[in-house]
């Protein structure tokens, strides 16, 4: 992917059952979503042991819960939440709410070995066309 350009006003789409998580970007270990949530959706306190996550409020109001604590989520908030940290959201505030979540994945032997594979495979030549892996 040589770059990624949207509009997030276009790509919101809510559901009064759960959270809707759409996928932005994904640039290997640094990929991006856009979270929309309706008055009422929870995401319950969790963490990622290998992922470091940067959450940046969009649009209307909410809670962050935050390691134990809880802060109002307006429009400009920037939360990172670095791996290891517990966190959650609920959706108490206005009728909609939305955050780009922006996240990078810390790599490890396993994942490295893929990501090299699959750049090398990028590159070779397979019948005349380039292999995409799918994409």
């Amino acid at each position: 992917m040589k770059f990624f350009l949207t509009n997030t006003r276009e790509q919101q789409k809510f559901s009064a059952h759960e959270l809707t998580n759409i996928n932005l970007f994904d640039g290997e270990a640094f990929y991006g979503r856009l979270l929309c949530f309706a008055r009422g959706n929870v995401v319950r306190y969790h963490r990622h042991d290998h992922i470091d996550e940067c959450f940046d409020v969009l649009e209307g109001e909410g809670t962050i819960l935050i390691d134990g604590r809880e802060v109002c989520g307006t429009p400009g908030t920037t939360l990172y939440v670095p791996a290891g940290t517990e966190h959650g959201f609920r959706a108490d505030g206005t009728a909609q709410w939305v955050l780009r979540e922006t996240v990078h994945e810390r790599i490890y032997a396993g994942r490295a070995a893929k990501m090299v594979v699959r750049a090398a495979l990028t590159r070779v030549p397979i019948f005349g066309k380039r292999w995409s892996g799918g994409k």
